[in-house]
């Protein structure tokens, strides 16, 4: 049987180290090639800023589902609103991140909770 929350998690780990291997190899391939090319310097500070923000916000965004995803798989409470925050970052990333923002939120909000995080009486 397969345990959907615990992949649910991996699948946010490889996702996020996943952002950061691309973002880092299109950011140094970009700048390689920007950087002895013919443009204009207004424009290639203004394509090193626009880098620098989108670069910034996607690692944030990739560092808030890493951290979800570790607390998730450590069993910690701040797991479960991160992995949820960081899907739906992940709707707007046409297929896949939208595939995989809509099997977090089936997982983690399937209804099901676990025995450790029940409340008394319940």
């Amino acid at each position: 049987m397969v345990n959907h929350p615990r992949l649910c998690a991996w699948l946010h780990l490889v996702s996020g180290v996943a952002i950061i291997v691309v973002l880092s190899v299109i950011l140094a391939t970009a700048a390689s090639q920007y950087t002895s090319s013919s443009l204009s310097p207004f424009v290639k500070s203004l394509m090193g800023t626009v880098g620098l923000v989108v670069g910034t916000a996607l690692c944030i965004v990739a560092g808030i589902e890493l951290i979800g995803a570790a607390a998730f798989l450590a069993s910690k409470p701040i797991g479960r609103p991160l992995l949820m925050l960081s899907a739906a970052f992940h709707v707007i990333n046409f297929p896949l991140g939208t595939a995989l923002s809509v099997y977090t939120f089936w997982v983690l909000l399937h209804g099901r909770t676990p025995q450790g995080l029940q409340r008394p009486g319940a």
